[in-house]
């Protein structure tokens, strides 16, 4: 059964285009931070979305919500109440953002996509990782789970690698995009290569519209919770991980792969 998170997502997204300007800039506020909501009152939410208090309230009752409260009431299923046993700060937000984008990524992950992409890469004769930075550490992560299932796989960590490799125009293999933004300089060849051989992509990404997402066939979101430091971004990837251990688990179970699962941590 959906959550109501993911049906308020839905919902932003299915009014996305009808939205004004400034309405544009909450849903999507909404859509790439739906954890911020809930420690947010309605003059914080404003001053970070960059709206007026007045906007915000009239946003709510567009979308059919009696008013902000009513908003942060269908996000708080995506942070049931956890306790975490530290007075650090750093380490209580390390903790709370770990469990949010794992929380989020797969309590509220779209199952028709995420079926599909199963079938996609169950059928692929080959899959295909590609990422940039972190992103393409994940796939260095995929691909050697892909070598232990016994997938034949191999990634991309260059544009300059991927666009080169001629054999990437077989029509039977998958390639799975991970990026947090979905855009950039380093996604632009291999997504002009991807829809020039007409190649199957599934994307996993955080935002909700990007290049990516308009090039995939499959898109599945994952939460990245992000600390900043002046420019730069750093991202929990937890959620990433997440994402791409259920596919790669349901793939190995479609392939027919005897995959025992223990309940082993330590």
């Amino acid at each position: 059964m959906k959550s109501d998170v993911y049906r308020t997502i839905e919902h932003l997204k299915s009014r996305y285009s009808t939205l004004s300007k400034q309405h544009k800039a909450i849903a999507r506020f909404l859509m790439e931070n739906p954890s911020a909501v809930l420690s947010m009152g309605i003059d914080d939410f404003a001053a970070a979305v960059g709206v007026s208090r007045a906007t915000v309230f009239r946003f709510c009752k567009e979308l059919g919500f009696g008013g902000y409260t009513e908003l942060q009431r269908n996000f708080s299923a995506l942070r049931p109440m956890i306790e975490v046993p530290i007075v650090s700060s750093h380490f209580k937000w390390v903790a709370t953002a770990m469990y949010d984008a794992i929380y989020y990524s797969l309590q509220h992950v779209d199952l028709e996509a995420f079926q599909k992409a199963v079938e996609l890469m169950t059928r692929a004769k080959r899959l295909y990782w590609f990422g940039a930075g972190e992103s393409g550490m994940m796939g260095e992560i995929a691909n050697h789970r892909c070598w232990h299932l016994g997938i034949d796989s191999y990634v991309f960590r260059e544009t300059l690698d991927l666009t080169r490799f001629s054999m990437l125009r077989d029509q039977e293999s998958v390639f799975i995009f991970l990026s947090v933004s979905g855009e950039g300089s380093y996604l632009v060849k291999p997504l002009e290569m991807v829809k020039r051989e007409n190649l199957t992509v599934i994307a996993v990404t955080s935002r909700h519209f990007s290049p990516l997402t308009e090039t995939a066939a499959v898109v599945l979101h994952a939460a990245s919770p992000r600390a900043v430091l002046g420019g730069s971004v750093i991202p929990v990837k937890a959620g990433f991980e997440a994402i791409v251990n259920a596919l790669l688990y349901e793939t190995a179970q479609a392939r027919g792969i005897p995959l025992k699962l223990t309940t082993e941590m330590f």
